[in-house]
């Protein structure tokens, strides 16, 4: 949180190690970087214009962006923008009891990412274990849905936290039309 007293604004330039750029420095080049970013931005893009948008060939950006997804670094995949889809979404964060095996946990983790509402797993370390991001086509439907899911030994407790608004995702303006609070 800025501290306006210090003059803060909370607008300030990140830190060289803030940006992904400088994340990533160590793991792509400045081209491997630019293909990821265009694709980040329109993953249909054909390998003809994505190799004039970065100086390439045809040819030596599809090696480049192939290598890119055989190791794994990059994954093109199509996402569904729940909120442009009138769909409700929310966070649940998930406390695990203490007593709970490792095995339990992770067939608890394996159950949740067989589900196909639940669009996103992370086990987490603090006060919570992990967090599920699932979605529905209701809130009441979301609290029918966890509160099912819930039901398991691992689960000491969670709590739920529908989304109003979501103006960035995956590295992308979501909905440039929508106003961000002040």
């Amino acid at each position: 949180m800025a501290d306006a007293s210090n003059g803060e604004t909370g607008t300030e330039e990140p830190f060289d190690g803030d940006t992904i750029d400088g994340l990533l420095s160590d793991h792509l080049d400045d081209l491997d970087y630019e293909i990821y970013r265009i694709l980040n931005e329109n993953g249909r893009i054909s390998d003809t214009e994505l190799g004039e948008r970065v100086g390439l060939s045809r040819t030596a950006v599809r090696r480049r962006r192939k290598q890119l997804q055989e190791d794994d670094i990059i994954k093109v995949i199509g996402v569904l923008v729940l909120q442009e889809a009138d769909l409700n979404y929310a966070d649940v964060r998930v406390t695990i009891t203490s007593n709970a095996t490792r095995e339990a946990v992770d067939e608890f983790i394996d159950y949740l990412v067989d589900q196909e509402l639940v669009y996103e797993v992370d086990e987490y370390l603090g006060t919570y274990d992990i967090l599920v991001r699932i979605w529905h086509a209701s809130l009441q439907d979301i609290k029918t849905y966890t509160d099912r899911l819930m039901q398991h030994e691992a689960v000491e407790d969670y709590d739920v936290t529908p989304v109003s608004q979501t103006y960035k995702a995956w590295h992308s303006v979501i909905d440039e039309s929508s106003e961000l609070p002040e």
